[in-house]
């Protein structure tokens, strides 16, 4: 007798592809920053960095943390090819401008200073956990305007904060030592000022002699609103909020 074939039927489950739910799920209740390409950088073409604070931790602009702060900034300034020309050091965030030859060293240059500082920051507190959760985020800059606009922003960020006066300078940033202003800064001999990191020198042409094509900064400049938005929170609302406290 010949037996009549049946076809099976089998249901087909597509994993390719995008779909709701799909991806690592964030480890914590808010997603941090998207993991993106980073944009291609020339040796000569410095970068604007941003590393953001876990959100409920302390200041990093007082007592033991900022000790600790300018303590790892001196010990990264010149380390595995990336230098770090310019600093601020906010609440919650830190603004830096380096300089490498390319992101290889950007990479190990950033992990070699924010490895060991969380390490750092966590012993101070008695803690666990991330201090610094999102990977940096990055600028290219690739023209003289940029660079200007890049040191003003990083020199200027804590007048944008509102946490220092108009006419002064932000001791928590490499101010005191920036050789750009239009006049002279004073600086006031409070013996708890805090002490500057040590920076290396500019050698990029952009942030030696390009940038000032446009003219010194002057201590009453403000920032310019800066394209990075930082980490999402929330709704949008509340994520453009945070954007322009960057």
């Amino acid at each position: 007798m010949r037996r009549k074939l049946h076809q099976l039927e089998f249901e087909f489950r597509q994993h390719g592809g995008k779909r709701k739910g799909a991806g690592r799920k964030p480890k914590n209740d808010e997603p941090g920053m998207p993991h993106r390409q980073r944009a291609k950088k020339k040796r000569n073409e410095p970068l604007h960095v941003t590393v953001s604070l876990a959100d409920g931790l302390p200041s990093l602009r007082r007592g033991g943390a900022l000790k600790l702060v300018l303590a790892a900034l001196s010990a990264s300034s010149d380390r595995h090819g990336m230098r770090i020309v310019q600093y601020s050091i906010q609440r919650d965030h830190l603004h830096l401008l380096v300089e490498a030859d390319d992101r290889e060293c950007v990479a190990r240059g950033m992990n070699a200073l924010l490895s060991p500082l969380a390490r750092a920051l966590n012993k101070l507190r008695s803690r666990k956990g991330k201090v610094f959760p999102d990977r940096y985020h990055d600028e290219v800059i690739s023209t003289p305007t940029q660079a200007r606009n890049a040191l003003r922003y990083v020199l200027q960020n804590g007048k944008k904060h509102g946490v220092v006066p108009q006419a002064s300078i932000d001791l928590c940033s490499s101010a005191p030592v920036f050789d750009g202003w239009m006049e002279r800064p004073s600086i006031p001999s409070i013996p708890a000022a805090p002490l500057v990191a040590s920076v290396a020198p500019a050698s990029t042409w952009l942030l030696t002699t390009g940038w000032r094509r446009h003219g010194l900064i002057d201590l009453h400049e403000l920032p310019k609103p800066h394209k990075h938005a930082g980490r999402p929170r929330g709704n949008l609302a509340e994520s453009r909020s945070r954007a322009n406290s960057r």
